[in-house]
Parts: structure tokens; sequence; C-alpha cells
């Protein structure tokens, strides 16, 4: 049986796309791309069997479900976490803005592509857990225009006190960072992107590593954009394929993490103190699998989403997942 499968470009991935990780009893139609556009893709289309896709946008999906909506959208989430949230290595700055960490973006006008992706959810978590900056705290501004964004409607009924707009014609997000009439933003180097100019930079990437550290210091989180779905059909064929996916992706980052030691030896001069500075501080295993492990972040953003009116009922976590990985 052929299964398709669409994923961002991933090097803990490439043993599954270049052969070296079969998937036992399967053959693989990869198609690797941007995430932005996969992820519409799968909104729009739902072509795929397997595929990487938005935390928050398969929570919203999965609460649209319930209201009557998406209704055929049948996914189930595979606990294999793809890609950590990087908008604090990413965020530009205006040199009026008065903002030299994230500790300023209060009071300030901020943009990013989507205001229900999840790397903006992760930043409005951070924000309010590292500095008690709330949602309310900032005028946001949704980069990505109606034939691009991921989430037409999503935004009608935020809660009280959150201030969102959304472009007019003819604007972008960069052009209005670029002549200062937002402070800040985040984008997607797509529809939305963002880029340095003669009044704006990049905020310093030291500053997106302690952020990261601080947060991770305090929750014991490393927020996570992007998770593994299947459709929920493909389970009448192969009852055993969630668990089948699950081992085989593991199976795939450890090749790919094998490959990043061997590789490092070409420009670290201690390339096993690299390694073991990195687990010191954020554990062995920079994407660790399972739900158990990362059941506290899941909810987490499950928790920001409700709170900020993005979803109306609070999914129980295990319910999100196939049967037969919920044990993980």
């Amino acid at each position: 049986m052929q299964l398709k499968l669409a994923f961002h470009q991933n090097p803990r991935i490439q043993p599954l796309v270049d052969g070296t990780v079969p998937l036992d009893g399967y053959e693989m139609d990869w198609h690797v791309g941007h995430a932005a556009q996969l992820h519409q893709w799968h909104l729009q289309e739902n072509a795929c069997d397997v595929f990487e896709f938005s935390i928050s946008n398969y929570l919203i999906t999965k609460d649209k479900i319930a209201q009557g909506e998406r209704t055929h959208l049948r996914w189930l989430a595979i606990p294999t976490f793809l890609l950590k949230a990087a908008m604090w290595l990413e965020f530009y700055v205006h040199a009026d803005s008065g903002i030299r960490t994230f500790a300023d973006l209060g009071g300030k006008r901020i943009g990013i592509p989507d205001y229900q992706m999840t790397a903006g959810v992760w930043m409005r978590i951070v924000l309010r857990e590292l500095y008690g900056i709330r949602p309310q705290d900032i005028a946001w501004v949704n980069g990505r225009t109606a034939e691009h964004t991921h989430g037409e409607g999503t935004t009608d009924n935020l809660a009280p006190g959150i201030e969102l707009r959304r472009l007019q014609a003819g604007e972008s997000l960069n052009d209005l960072l670029q002549r200062g009439e937002i402070d800040g933003a985040y984008g997607d180097s797509h529809a939305a992107a963002v880029t340095a100019g003669p009044n704006v930079r990049l905020l310093p990437l030291e500053i997106g590593r302690q952020t990261f550290r601080d947060f991770y210091a305090k929750t014991g989180m490393t927020p996570v954009n992007h998770i593994l779905l299947m459709q929920e059909r493909l389970l009448e064929h192969d009852p055993a394929l969630p668990r089948k996916l699950y081992d085989t992706f593991e199976r795939s980052k450890q090749v790919a993490y094998e490959r990043a030691r061997q590789a490092a030896e070409a420009y670290f001069l201690f390339p096993e103190l690299t390694f073991a500075d990195a687990a010191a501080e954020f554990g062995a295993d920079p994407f660790p699998p399972g739900l158990a492990t990362n059941r506290g972040m899941v909810q987490a953003v499950i928790d920001e989403l409700l709170d900020e009116g993005l979803i109306r009922q609070p999914p129980a976590v295990d319910s999100l997942f196939a049967p037969g990985v919920r044990d993980t």
C-alpha cells in the first residue's frame, strides 16, 4: 500500500525520505515543501495520508468538527513532535520601537503571520509566563491575507480585550514594519515574510536563545509547533499503523542524531562537549516523543486557545491521539 506524506524540510525525517529507514509494509510518496503552503493545502484539499501539521490548527479543527464544521477533516495525532517554535530567533524590531528584549513587548504593536498559529500561541504563553504580558496588552496584526490565512473565521470571537486587525488591500506585514506602523514582527518567509532594513533589525539571537532557556528552566517545556497526523480512515486497513508510524519516525530521528554527531566532527573541535552541553541544558533528547512526556505541553496549548477564545471546549488530551499510541 502506498501512503502520501507531506512534510516541511526536516533532518530528523531525512532518513525516512532517503529510504534509510523504511515503513514496513508501505511505499511512501513524499512531498516536502514550505510548512505554510503545506498546511493550507491540508485544510483546503485534505489530500495526504500522513502529514505534519500545526498543533493549534489541529486543535481548532477538532473544535470546529464538534460545532459541525470541517467534518470532512477526520485526522488523528501521533505523539511525534516535529518542529520547535523558533520565533524567538527570527523576530524583527523597528529602530523606534523601544524593544530591546521580549520583556518590552507590552503595549507594542506586533505582527505575526496568523494570530492562531502555534508559534503565535507559544509567543503569548511565554510572554505571560515569563513577563506577565497578556494577549490583551499587545495590539496584534495578522500578517497573512485572506487567501493565505490558515484560520479564516477562527479569530471572530476572541476573548474580551484582545485587539487584532487584519491587513487591508495592498498592505504587507513587512511594509508596516519598515514604516514603523508596527513595532515588531515575526514572519513566515512565505506569504507574510519580514526582513531587515534601514530602520529594522533582527533582535539579537542570544536574546531569543535566553528566552527559550528561561522558559524551559521555569516550565520544563520546549515549545513545539508541529505534530504528526494521519487520516482516521487508515485504521480500517491497518489498526497497527499508528504505532508503526510512531516507532518508524522515532527510528528516523535516532539515525538523524547519529548523522549529526558524525557530521559535527567536521566543524567542532570538541563535538562531544557540544552535545553534552546541549543535553545538560535541554535533556538528552531535544525532541522527546510520546504522550506522557509531552502531555503538559499539549495541555498548555489547549489552555491558551481556550483562554483566548480560539476554541470553545477543551478536548481531552487522549482523544486527540490515535489508538495504540496513547500509552507512549
